[in-house]
This record gives C-alpha cells, structure tokens and sequence, in this order.
C-alpha cells in the first residue's frame, strides 16, 4: 500500500468547521486516556494482579522460547497468564472496553465526530495501554491541540469518502481537492479504480505560520509507481557504512563520502534563537513563577502568554516541521541517486538508539583542570568524562530514518539487500592487509593500509563491499586487487570535496 496526499481548497467557513472537528477529535482522545490512565492505576493497585506480574517477570520460564519449557512450566506461565487477563478484563482495559465508552462520548460530538472515527481513536490508546501492560511504555500520554495533527479512518466507505478525485465528503460536508498536474500524479489517478483500490481515506492538517492548512491522505493499495531508473547495466554491488552525521558508499566504479541533511544546523540556530525569545518573554509576563537562581517554582502557576509570544511558538513548531521535511527530502535525493546505479546492497546495521543514549560510565580525566575557588584561588582537579555521546547529532540527521527508507526503497525496486554480521565481523576495526582488529579512537579518521593513507569510513564501507557470501568476514583476496582502484577514486574524491571548500572537517578529517 502507498498514500498520496491533496491539499483542500476550503472557504472560512468550511475552515472553522474542521477546526472544530480536529479540537473534538482531541478533546474525545484524551478523555479516552484520562479513562485508561485511572483504569491502570486501580490495575497495579490490584495485589492479585501485581503478585501475578511479579512472579511471571521473575519464573524461569520468563527467558525461555516455548519450546524449551516444561510441561510444569507451562502449566504454571498459562495460570499467571489467565489471573493478569482476567484482571485486565474486570478492570475494562480490552479494546471493546474502550470502544464502549468512546461510543457515549462520541454522541456529544456526532455533528463532527462519527462513530467510526471515535473508535478508530480508541483502538489507537488501545495500542499504548498494550505498550503499557506488555512492553516498556510508562503511562499514556495526553495530546496537545496544536500537536493533534490527523483524524483516523477504519474503512472507505465511511468518514472521509472520494466521490471523484476533486471531491470529498465528511460529514455530509463536500469539500473540493487540489488536484497537482504533474506526470506523477496523473499516472496514478489513471491507474486506481476509486471503488476497488481505495482502502481508506483520512483527513490531515500541517501548520504554518499563517495557520493550519488541511489535506486529505488517501491510502491506495497495491505498489507506488516507480520514479527511479536503474541502469541498464544492472548497477554494481555498493557497500554503505553509516555515521552519526555522514554516509560512505564504495563500489567498483564510485565512491560517496556526504553529510546528511548538511543545512539542517541552520533550522537548528534557528530555533534555538527563537526558543531563547519565548523564555524571555514567559520570564518577562511571569516574574512570580521563577525562583531568584532562574528555575521554575514547584507547584501548579497561572502563565501568562502574549500574542507575541504565541506566535513565537507557532514559528518554532513550523521551523520543527520545515527540519523533519527537509531531513527526509535530502534522505530520499540522494537514496534515489544511490540505487541508480546499485545491483546489491551490503552493509552495517547501526544501532542509533543505544548511540543517543547517555553513557554510563563515571571516569575521571586523565589530566587535571585548574578550578577556581570561592575565595579566588585556583585547585587542580580532575573533572569526570562528559556521559554525552551522540543524542545531538542523531536529532539533526536522522541516520536511522534513512537507514530504514534505504531497506525500503530497495525492496520496492527489487535489489538485494543484505546486513553483515557485527558481532563477528567488525569492519570498522579491520585492517585487511594484516587480518587484524584494531579499534581506532573518534579522532582518528584516517589509516594507514598497504603504504596508503584511507578515510576511515571510506575504507569501512570498502571492506563492507567486499564481504563475502557468509557476511561474516571480507572476501581478502578481491580486497587485494581492488585495493589500488579504491584508493585513486579515494584520492579523486577527496581533491573534489578540498576544491569546493567542504566544511565537515570534523567529520571527514580533511
């Protein structure tokens, strides 16, 4: 399945109607969570239900796949099983719950909210009790209006339906749709049936800084047309080595060595500028509310906000939204430029996750640092290592998101994708010319291999290209001969990047 997406084209009075609609929608959504929150609360407060927990998170069995257990083990997991089900049952934590008592909501607002929609809305706080109860979810959360984005649909013959491609009925309400004229879109409403092909349609709105403008997203089955055209050559296998900030892509007749999303520091500036300007002004308007060291009082306050200062705010939720669209477009520009010319893919799944995490490690610094003292004097100290690692950088790039888009638009053209194994094949480590594994330091971009000097995520994404077929280890002899052309299209590379004055330094090493 794939969506595309029709902006509205709405009169005022049309506009005001959704916007009562989306407040509706919200206000129904957090009455469901404020509902679930208290039905959990009076859960875990159940000593049947939390013993029940507590002995099926300790039991040996916890840790064991089904068909290791026992026969006394099983019969023990099925007994906690069924008192924690039972439990959730009576304190009306299951979706059918749930969609009961949206369904008496749902009534107060039936001129803008029908039913369908209600419970589409239930069935989506049903997923976060679940993350709740069996996974690592802490407590539901309550959604702001501005950040309530998306009217859900279960099926197309309700809610949000296409009499033609230029119009849409919600509500008994007919709406017209801006219909783009490009190549693209006209393909695909001349391919899709509207009766067979459409599985659900749902209404969608984006802010900007003169208010929020409304879509309609229509979910379409089936595959999205293909823009990309691979060569016709068949491609070459590429080897792809993702950083924290960059990409290296190596095969036998290009390299890439870029940055991702390289403009998205500026909306970051930005924004940093603009959030500085609301919390002086909350400060200005709301002196009673902050301690004399700056920080807030403890307690419930009354704030007061300006217009200025709401519209601030707006600007930063823009600026947020102009960043996470720019990150996936320049994702997906140079995705399409990569798999032009590719006929398999290899290369090192990253855990990103973990990477943003702070670490846990409480060293002290090998050198001391001057300190100054209250009374003027100077001690020698040695600070302890800074526990930040790499939360920032993954914000403003997103090589997660792109190593998933990177999975899924190989799949969608048909190029092999593959990951090798990182637990016995560490190619960032790697020298191929000795066989041996050493861990170089994040100051250390370059190495030396064979007498040459290579870049070190160059010449890791070179090593992922040449795995062999047990993804496991390099192939060594072809790192042999192709070692030497590698270099040359490294040095060409490199000369490019010096020449146009790059500024990721830091980054690249040069």
């Amino acid at each position: 399945m794939y969506t595309v997406r029709f902006q509205l084209e709405l009169s005022g009075s049309e506009k005001r109607f959704l916007s009562k609609s989306f407040f509706y929608a919200n206000q129904m959504h957090n009455q469901l969570v404020r509902y679930a929150t208290n039905r959990l609360n009076a859960l875990f407060h159940d000593t049947e239900y939390v013993d029940a927990r507590k002995a099926y998170g300790k039991a040996e069995f916890s840790k064991k796949k089904v068909s290791e257990l026992s026969a006394s083990e099983k019969k023990k997991k099925k007994e906690l099983s069924n008192i924690m089900c039972i439990k959730q049952k009576e304190y009306n934590l299951t979706k059918t719950s749930l969609c009961k008592f949206v369904s008496k909501e749902q009534k107060k607002y039936k001129n803008y909210i029908n039913s369908h929609q209600a419970q589409a809305e239930a069935e989506a706080v049903y997923k976060g009790v679940e993350k709740v109860l069996f996974e690592d979810g802490r407590h539901l959360h309550y959604r702001r209006y501005n950040s309530f984005d998306c009217i859900k649909q279960k099926c197309a013959a309700t809610g949000v339906r296409l009499s033609r491609w230029d119009t849409i009925c919600f509500m008994k309400h007919y709406y017209k749709v801006r219909v783009p004229k490009n190549e693209y879109i006209q393909n695909i409403i001349s391919s899709v049936d509207l009766k067979e092909d459409v599985v659900y349609s749902f209404l969608k709105r984006i802010e900007f800084n003169s208010g929020f403008k409304y879509y309609v997203v229509i979910t379409l089955r089936g595959d999205a047309p293909k823009r990309i055209k691979l060569s016709e050559d068949g491609g070459h296998r590429t080897g792809v080595d993702f950083g924290t900030s960059t990409i290296a892509t190596v095969s036998n007749n290009e390299v890439h060595l870029e940055e991702l999303a390289p403009e998205s520091a500026e909306y970051e500036k930005e924004i940093r500028h603009k959030q500085n300007l609301v919390d002086a002004s909350m400060r200005k308007h709301n002196p009673e509310n902050y301690n004399k060291n700056g920080t807030v009082k403890k307690g419930k306050h009354k704030w007061k906000t300006t217009k200025r200062c709401r519209r601030l705010k707006r600007q930063v939720r823009v600026l947020y939204r102009k960043q996470s669209a720019y990150i996936k477009t320049s994702h997906h520009t140079f995705i399409n430029k990569l798999l032009k010319n590719t006929s398999e893919l290899i290369l090192e799944p990253m855990n990103f996750k973990a990477l943003q995490k702070k670490s846990k490690k409480t060293e002290r610094k090998d050198e001391a640092t001057a300190v100054k003292q209250k009374d003027g004097s100077f001690k020698m100290v040695r600070k302890y290592k800074r526990k930040k690692r790499y939360g920032h950088s993954i914000k403003n790039r997103s090589p997660g998101l792109m190593q998933t888009d990177l999975k899924t638009k190989a799949t969608q053209y048909g190029i092999p994708y593959y990951e090798i194994d990182i637990h016995q094949y560490r190619a960032s480590q790697l020298h191929h010319d000795t066989g041996e594994y050493i861990k170089p330091t994040l100051s250390e971009r370059f190495k030396t291999i064979e007498g040459h000097k290579v870049q070190r995520d160059l010449y890791s994404a070179f090593l992922i290209c040449h795995t062999d077929d047990t993804l496991t280890a390099p192939d060594f002899e072809t790192c042999h001969l192709d070692f030497p052309h590698f270099v040359k299209m490294q040095e060409t590379l490199i000369s490019n990047k010096k020449k146009c004055g790059h500024t990721m330094k830091h980054c690249f090493g040069f």
